[in-house]
């Protein structure tokens, strides 16, 4: 599958989703948090929230950055976009910056000091798209992602019911089992906060030299 016919497939799901996403969604809230505090956001921070969604994260980014600051979110889903230009609404923010787009040919502002990927796992399957997104960030860059990852493979029952559970979210399951596998490439320093028991993780590490464009 193309990643244009994979957009245009994830995109259709969202259609429907993007009114209670962020209520069927409550749950990751925690782990969300965990991975933008991973990021160590400073006053004056430019950060890219790639496949931003409904914007969930963007409050919490903007009170990072400060308002010298600036969140910069795109999305392929015009749906989970109008949720999110409505919380933008809300904090009158003119530092925040939404587009929408797909991240293998998004056309993003050069120099970001952090790039976040919030339960982005198709994104983060496709070298082609991570390419894209991560070149517009410095060298060094600061890089943390999260979403869901299978349990130890003898927790079987529980791996069916997550690949059962996640089939509107997620169109593509490669590396389920280790979401962070193409990312992993893309950075120095890297680490994982997982475990065998729970199905979230939270990746990070400071991108390669040589990436950015």
């Amino acid at each position: 599958m193309s990643e244009t016919e994979r957009v245009a497939r994830a995109t259709a799901h969202y259609r429907d989703l993007a009114p209670r996403y962020d209520r069927a969604t409550r749950l990751i809230d925690g782990i969300r948090r965990r991975a933008m505090a991973a990021l160590d956001l400073r006053p004056g921070d430019v950060v890219i929230d790639a496949g931003c969604g409904t914007g969930w994260c963007l409050p919490y980014l903007l009170d990072a950055v400060g308002p010298s600051g600036q969140v910069i979110g795109f999305d392929p889903s015009d749906d989970m976009l109008s949720v999110a230009r409505a919380r933008q609404a809300v904090r009158d923010a003119g530092n925040i910056l939404l587009s929408r787009g797909a991240a293998h040919d998004v056309e993003l502002p050069r120099g970001a000091d952090a790039v976040l990927f919030s339960y982005t796992h198709d994104l983060t399957q496709s070298a082609q798209s991570l390419r894209n997104v991560l070149g517009a960030a410095r060298p060094g860059a600061r890089v943390a992602a999260t979403s869901t990852k299978l349990y130890a493979r003898w927790l079987w029952p529980l791996n069916a019911y997550l690949r059962w559970s996640h089939r509107e979210y997620i169109t593509d399951f490669r590396h389920f089992d280790a979401p962070w596998t193409v990312l992993a490439d893309f950075l120095d320093d890297f680490r994982v906060d997982t475990g065998p028991f729970t199905q979230h993780y939270v990746a990070r590490g400071r991108l390669k030299s040589g990436l950015a464009r």
